[in-house]
């Protein structure tokens, strides 16, 4: 019977050891990704490689120093930094991720209360968000939150050392070589040009020909808007996203960005034009009873100068640019007075398109 002691003893102490290995593993690689920490989730460092957005914008949020917040979709993505500080001043960050959520926006506004660096907050209010029925989730759930499990989960995820570690490595070892990246490989480590698309779409892929190209194919598109109950759910939406909003802490801008007029003639083609004006003015009456801000720049001039896009909704640098000057001289600024003058506006310019280019709607 004695026999089989030094088996148990053998098998304990194996048994012992491979944890031992498994927890001095864990330990090292947690160790090694807090130091290189490539979604910046502890610190920010000043050569930050692959900024990806869905992974750094909580940790930017955290720790970055700022005092201005611009967040919205890939509407906010091309906004110029210096620019912004030249005309506006202050020490901006902008986080803009492609069909970002109004949850999602919600989420992040979270954390920037929390981490309260920011006074002043501009928030882009794409009809999306307050039409759509979904409520996806693409941010990975633990870089949202702070607690010790979703740490661990960070520090060891596959993400962090399979696909980021390894790369910023070895672009690390190139800096340090004095090696000249590409430009598109060189912006993903700036956090002005967070998300930037601008060189993701090289002259002939942008303008009227473009644009027409990519409508006719659908693609960069606006997903198909459910017109049944549109005005009630966009009502409820706005109320649900208006409260989401602490204004006691900072000044809160919202605005309505420049969609293209050709997006406009589609959304009369397709029924939910009406229902997307009025929501704006109800948006633009529930925000004046919160003393925030609202901007309206849908009825502007560029909306109808194709060339100033690469799809029907996504708008170039220069347009961005412009808008950051409207912003600094309270151009396009909505009150509850004058939002049927732009509203009517917006209805003008898409009558004029349309009059201007029959040859799209025949």
């Amino acid at each position: 019977m004695n026999r089989s002691d030094p088996d148990r003893f053998d098998s304990r102490k194996w048994i012992l050891g491979f944890f031992a290995i498994v927890l001095t593993a864990a330990l090292v690689l947690s160790v090694a990704a807090y130091a290189i920490d490539p979604f910046l989730q502890f610190r920010v460092k000043d050569n930050a490689y692959l900024l990806r957005g869905w992974f750094v914008d909580s940790g930017l949020i955290e720790n970055y120093d700022y005092d201005t917040l611009i967040i919205g979709s890939s509407m906010v993505q091309n906004f110029d930094m210096e620019l912004w500080r030249e005309k506006l001043g202050g020490k901006p960050l902008h986080i803009g991720m492609g069909a970002i959520t109004a949850n999602e926006i919600g989420r992040l506004m979270d954390l920037a209360y929390e981490a309260g660096r920011a006074d002043t907050y501009y928030i882009c209010v794409d009809q999306y968000l307050l039409s759509s029925e979904a409520d996806i989730n693409h941010f990975p759930e633990h870089l949202l939150r702070k607690d010790l499990l979703s740490r661990l989960r960070y520090l060891l995820s596959y993400e962090v050392w399979f696909r980021y570690i390894p790369i910023d490595l070895a672009l690390t070892v190139l800096d340090r070589l004095g090696v000249t990246l590409p430009e598109k490989i060189a912006a993903k480590k700036s956090i002005d040009k967070l998300g930037d698309w601008r060189l993701d779409f090289p002259p002939g892929t942008t303008g009227r020909e473009a644009v027409l190209r990519y409508n006719e194919k659908r693609e960069y598109s606006v997903s198909a808007v459910n017109t049944e109950g549109l005005d009630q759910r966009m009502k409820t939406k706005i109320d649900a996203f208006m409260d989401r909003f602490s204004y006691d802490r900072g000044a809160h801008v919202f605005f309505f960005p420049p969609y293209s007029s050709l997006f406009w003639c589609d959304a009369r083609i397709d029924g939910y034009f009406n229902a997307y004006a009025q929501a704006k003015r109800y948006f633009a009456e529930e925000a004046a009873k919160r003393g925030a801000v609202v901007y309206d720049f849908q009825g502007a001039d560029c909306t109808l100068d194709l060339d100033n896009y690469r799809d029907t909704t996504h708008y170039l640098p220069n347009v961005s640019d412009w808008m950051i000057g409207c912003f600094a001289d309270s151009r396009y600024l909505v009150s509850r007075d004058n939002i049927s003058v732009f509203l009517e506006q917006l209805t003008a310019n898409t009558d004029r398109f349309r009059t201007e280019n029959p040859d799209l709607f025949d």
